[in-house]
């Protein structure tokens, strides 16, 4: 059973009552614009708060209250959600029917979401100084990181060209000269705008009832001040001009080519699971046309794979190559797309992909983590779209509907990173 229900203005739950788990979770997100100098407050944020509380001052008094729940635990949450961010926490607790009579996990590790968000551990009234600079190099060591994996830079360094200008160019932590630059008084000013000027999308997975659930937070959140709440939303439609190209040079053993295309279809659309097919078939999982030719019978890389984004409508190709397979591996992986687009889809290629899908959607009901991952982003694209339901649509796709999926596709951007000895 699924409910809907506003809490207070700017303020949603969604709620699904069900007794398949031992253990309850719920999540708290603030839903924020992703612009340059906020995603690195975002990411932040979170992570100062959870040093401590006026009940619970420091680490170690927070993790004695987590134990004596029962081994509940609470961390951060920091997603990118196309051209939206959305920074808040996430818990989760041992179903009361499991513990002894009278013991509580519910209400106190509610109880503890609200402290984290109204009564910080505080002095002068600003965060310690201390958590603030602990946590500010935790995150710049995460953002440096992104250079030490190879992939995932080549990923974000063709994405910051194809959107140049645009939100989703930005990385979800943000860039290191905009983490360098919080200070006290930015982050401070930060958090009391985040808790005025934002929405909040709560999801709860556990055994209470919805009604329960939405009077427990009202109480917990009747703090949270409520003002002219900031927009935010996702532009999936944008002009492909000439296809920009760019290579960069670095001392790599392994060159990265990723490439950039606009589907021009979001999660909203009546084409999304004709595309998530078509995506499937082409580049996702094992059975898909990149890894059985361009990998495997071709031997053209070490690995080729798509993804998309459901939120920006955007189609990412990454694979490591040898260097001087540069151009033979493009015009491959553009052959293998093209087979998308003619039609070439045998049976066995549409079903295995229908197959794997269906598998990976299945898993995500036994799965709190991904239940809130799938319910979040409904709530972001306004479409109240059960998992069965897109079960459902996924199970009737034609091959009609996937070429006409893979026919929006428009290449935008070639980025490659090559071996400097290459």
């Amino acid at each position: 059973m699924e409910s809907r229900i506003e809490l207070m203005p700017g303020v949603f739950l969604r709620a699904i009552q069900s007794d398949k788990f031992k253990t309850g979770c719920i999540s708290l997100n603030f839903v924020r614009p992703l612009n340059a100098r906020e995603a690195p407050l975002a990411a932040l944020l979170p992570s100062v708060l959870l040093r401590g509380t006026a009940h619970y001052p420091d680490i170690r008094s927070i993790s004695s209250f987590l134990d004596e729940r029962y081994g509940a635990s609470v961390g951060t949450l920091v997603r990118k959600k196309g051209e939206i961010l959305t920074t808040g926490f996430y818990a989760d607790f041992l179903e009361e029917e499991f513990l002894p009579e009278g013991e509580e996990t519910f209400l106190p590790v509610l109880d503890f979401l609200g402290e984290l968000l109204f009564a910080p551990r505080m002095e002068n009234n600003r965060f310690l100084p201390e958590a603030v600079e602990g946590e500010k190099r935790n995150l710049l060591d995460s953002i440096d990181w992104r250079l030490n994996d190879k992939r995932t830079y080549a990923i974000g360094q063709m994405l910051s060209t194809m959107c140049s200008g645009e939100a989703y160019g930005i990385p979800r932590l943000g860039n290191r000269a905009e983490a360098e630059a919080i200070t006290q008084e930015t982050l401070i000013d930060y958090y009391h705008h985040l808790l005025a000027h934002s929405r909040l999308e709560i999801f709860y997975l556990g055994r209470k009832n919805p009604d329960t659930v939405a009077e427990a937070l009202k109480n917990v959140l009747q703090p949270l001040p409520r003002a002219v709440l900031d927009e935010v939303g996702n532009c999936c439609d944008r002009e492909v001009g000439e296809v920009r190209q760019v290579v960069e040079n670095m001392d790599v053993t392994q060159g990265k080519l990723c490439m950039g295309l606009r589907t021009g279809i979001s999660g909203n659309d009546p084409q999304y699971p004709a595309l998530m097919l078509m995506n499937t078939i082409f580049g996702a999982g094992p059975t898909s046309k990149l890894f059985m030719n361009v990998r495997e019978k071709l031997s053209l890389c070490y690995y080729a794979s798509s993804s998309i984004d459901r939120f920006k409508g955007i189609m990412v190709i990454s694979s490591g190559i040898e260097s001087k397979n540069y151009e033979v591996t493009k015009d491959e992986i553009l052959r293998q797309l093209d087979t998308c687009v003619r039609g070439e889809i045998t049976v066995e290629e549409m079903e295995s992909a229908r197959c794997a899908i269906l598998s990976s959607l299945r898993a995500s009901l036994d799965s709190p983590g991904r239940m809130d991952e799938y319910m979040l982003g409904c709530a972001l694209t306004d479409r109240d779209l059960a998992i069965e339901e897109l079960m459902e649509q996924i199970s009737k796709v034609t091959l009609e509907q996937v070429c006409q999926a893979a026919q929006s596709l428009r290449l935008d951007t070639v980025y490659f990173l090559k071996g400097v000895s290459e």
